[in-house]
């Protein structure tokens, strides 16, 4: 697989900026075009039960102040495109240019994030999500979870800090499982780039003894070298055990599959899938 086209959906709110600055960095890179989606919610949606108690102005007064705050945070989304455009000098199209290998466009949709994000995402090769903070947390958690489970497409979590360069020292959480290997499937551009590559196991009960060499002698077929570890949590979730060591070997980049405990639509995910969404302080490119 080849990363060739880079979904960025961006709200306009500080986040957005971290994530079109990952994707221009990747972009170059993968010689790869940046679809910074924004979407715009529907005014109409903002006006819970309508006709149940409340006049016709005060709807119309809700919708108007709807729409006047998604206008607001489009154009904030906007100028930050705009402004990364420059900072990249990179050219804007929606179609591929002769002889240009990087380049970018504007989408704007409307609709209920999860849903249009869901749509978007199905054609993209890699989605990138930041991770959930407070001043957006309703937006982002409902991008990732659109990104990682309703797309069939990768994802990659970003932390608050901005990715400045490509990452050259990877880790791969192996532990055998359909979802690891369509995440390390999904990230093989970037493990064939990277200067180092660690796969790491956590000994615990669901996984069965030492089997990073398996993986290791798999990816050996795509000339990639690596070192495989085999370690004991001790003491720590699952979760924070794989991001703890993945700090030790000076990881850049994590990879791992995404679990969830539930196919409802408002997703529960799995222990270790949770605690690096909410931990991760390094990118994580993530398959489920």
């Amino acid at each position: 697989m080849s990363m060739k086209s880079i979904l960025a959906p961006i709200d306009g709110t500080a986040t957005s900026n971290g994530v079109l600055q990952a994707a221009f960095v990747l972009a170059g890179a993968f010689k790869a075009h940046v679809n910074a989606l924004h979407v715009r919610p529907d005014p109409k949606a903002a006006v819970p039960l309508l006709g149940e108690g409340m006049s016709g102005a005060m709807i119309e007064d809700m919708i108007s102040m709807a729409e006047k705050e998604g206008n607001e945070q489009r154009q904030k989304a906007r100028t930050l495109y705009q402004d990364m455009l420059a900072k990249h000098d990179v050219s804007e199209s929606d179609m591929p240019l002769a002889g240009v290998d990087m380049s970018a466009s504007w989408v704007d949709d409307q609709g209920r994030e999860d849903e249009v994000i869901a749509h978007h995402g199905r054609l993209a090769d890699l989605i990138l999500v930041s991770k959930p903070q407070q001043d957006n947390e309703v937006y982002t958690t409902l991008a990732l979870n659109a990104a990682l489970f309703e797309t069939g497409r990768p994802m990659l979590l970003l932390p608050p800090s901005s990715m400045t360069a490509f990452p050259q020292v990877v880790t791969i959480c192996w532990n055998g499982s359909m979802e690891g290997a369509r995440a390390v499937a999904a990230a093989l551009p970037f493990i064939k780039m990277a200067k180092t590559v660690h796969i790491i196991t956590a000994d615990t009960s669901s996984t069965d003894g030492p089997v990073g060499e398996n993986l290791a002698k798999y990816l050996r077929w795509h000339g990639v070298e690596t070192e495989s570890v085999f370690f004991s949590p001790a003491g720590k979730t699952v979760g924070l055990a794989l991001l703890s060591e993945s700090k030790k070997l000076g990881a850049e980049l994590m990879v791992m599959g995404g679990y969830t405990h539930s196919r409802m639509r408002e997703l529960i995910l799995g222990g270790a899938t949770r605690d690096v969404i909410e931990n991760a302080d390094i990118p994580v490119v993530m398959g489920h």
